[in-house]
């Protein structure tokens, strides 16, 4: 890489020897350096190509203009000690959309306000591991910084790390997920009279099922092995109760969504149910 000029000093654009341009992110890598200048790999925290991305709509070079260089080195952090915590990895979409919104968060932080959440109670149920990181990762910047963020934020940062557990899954569909996932926990709880418990192992099941089973859809296919219809019968004369909760869900998902759900996919929610409602 040859460094082309520099953006701040945690920011170059550079070209590589095939011509292309790219941005670079890292410490003091805009620093002190003059055209046609060498940059090595051990400099480089993260690197984007200098040009809009037309799946996620980003810009990098104009967002990073923008974007405090204070900022994109505390994004660096709190990327890298999340990813460790919960075993994900942040893709380039992510921990951009990431440091953006803390730049923001902070810069709204000065005027003293927060905005109300109606989901942050079901966001720190449906994604109890994601919301403690999210609580992790206000403390740290708080720590970094002295600003004390808001508590919607927990909100917020939980949706950014959900995110980025899916290379392929934008922060809207992340949202999409939260909002659907915790209208079937409504409906199965309603089904069942019974509240039940986030914090056990049936339930992160269930809901990394629906998690995957929503994108799926909302990317507009269905990947799930089609069972044996024999098995299917089985399924439906052993857990009755759980099977008519998996047509309610997927008579809401059609009425709200327009999506048709398979055979298979109501079999593979009944048995989620069934393990849910058990405990």
């Amino acid at each position: 890489m040859k460094f082309v000029n520099k953006i701040n000093n945690n920011v170059a654009l550079a070209q590589d020897e095939h011509d292309v341009d790219w941005v670079l992110i890292g410490r003091g890598i805009g620093f002190g350096k003059e055209p046609g200048d060498p940059i090595t790999e051990d400099q480089i925290d993260r690197r984007f190509k200098a040009q809009k991305d037309e799946v996620t709509h980003q810009n990098p070079p104009a967002m990073l203009q923008h974007i405090n260089p204070d900022t994109l080195q505390l994004a660096t952090l709190v990327s890298d000690r999340v990813a460790e915590r919960l075993g994900i990895h942040f893709s380039n979409y992510n921990y951009l959309a990431l440091a953006d919104h803390i730049d923001f968060a902070l810069e709204r932080a000065k005027g003293d306000q927060d905005y109300p959440t109606e989901l942050r109670w079901d966001v720190k149920n449906l994604f109890p591991k994601e919301y403690a990181a999210a609580q992790y990762a206000l403390a740290l910047i708080q720590e970094q910084t002295g600003v004390k963020l808001p508590p919607s934020e927990l909100t917020f940062f939980t949706y950014h790390f959900v995110s980025a557990q899916s290379d392929e899954t934008l922060l809207e569909d992340t949202v999409e997920v939260a909002n659907l996932a915790n209208r079937i926990i409504e409906i199965v709880s309603y089904s069942f009279q019974m509240q039940p418990d986030p914090t056990s192992l049936n339930y992160a099941r269930f809901m990394t099922h629906l998690r995957y089973f929503i994108i799926r859809q909302l990317k507009g296919g269905s990947e799930e092995i089609a069972l044996d219809p024999l098995i299917g019968e089985v399924v439906k004369e052993r857990y009755p109760k759980a099977y008519q909760a998996a047509v309610k869900i997927a008579e809401y998902l059609h009425q709200s969504k327009g999506w048709t759900i398979s055979e298979s996919e109501k079999m593979y929610l009944t048995l989620h149910i069934w393990r849910l409602t058990r405990e």
